[in-house]
């Protein structure tokens, strides 16, 4: 029997969300991206849906066929149109696009000079691919509702020197380039490799 309910949580990053039914019976019931009947869109918090409900094995529910039914109620806690564009704009590609040539260019130099081995120019060019796979992955997995890269384990890849990488997968894939703590923290390991390149090769000077 299809059921009435309000979307109370909704995790992106992981896929999932409850909805409170409205009439209380059972009070929350879980729901998977998977579940969800609307393409082109993610689930919202306050939207109002229709859904069937199936006990599982282990006696919680699970919401199934979940569709929008009106848009969701305007309040307070959601963001205005403005701030909605301030956190969908795409990062701009000019500030990463100085950084990479800044970034060959002191390799080069560095290996001309002697600071590092010629070997070190397949490290970056390495982990940039893993990053970008890794960035790829992700992506699908959020698209598809597939178990997610943790944001942790992106920023390590970039601290290790697959920032590059990084930084093409989000314009490229759009992925990862709206989320204005995300690039935040993307630079902050741009600026600390960086920091570390530099160090080992003052040392080697």
């Amino acid at each position: 029997m299809e059921r009435l309910g309000k979307v109370s949580e909704w995790n992106d990053d992981r896929g999932f969300g409850f909805i409170a039914t409205l009439d209380g019976e059972p009070p929350r019931v879980f729901f998977h991206v998977r579940d969800y009947r609307l393409d082109g869109r993610r689930p919202e918090v306050g939207e109002l849906v229709k859904f069937s409900a199936q006990r599982q094995a282990d006696g919680r529910w699970r919401a199934q066929a979940v569709r929008r039914t009106v848009p969701a109620a305007r309040s307070a806690r959601r963001p205005t149109a403005a701030a909605r564009a301030v956190v969908q704009r795409p990062a701009s590609a000019l500030p990463g696009a100085l950084a990479t040539a800044a970034y060959v260019f002191f390799i080069a130099w560095a290996i001309r000079a002697g600071r590092l081995p010629f070997e070190a120019v397949f490290v970056p060019l390495v982990l940039s691919a893993i990053t970008f796979v890794a960035y790829a992955l992700d992506k699908h997995a959020a698209q598809t509702g597939g178990w997610r890269t943790p944001e942790a384990t992106l920023h390590l890849l970039e601290l290790a020197g697959g920032w590059p990488g990084a930084w093409i997968a989000q314009q490229t894939l759009r992925h990862k380039s709206r989320k204005p703590g995300y690039r935040l923290a993307f630079w902050t390991m741009v600026v600390l490799h960086g920091i570390a390149l530099i160090g080992r090769c003052w040392t080697r000077a």
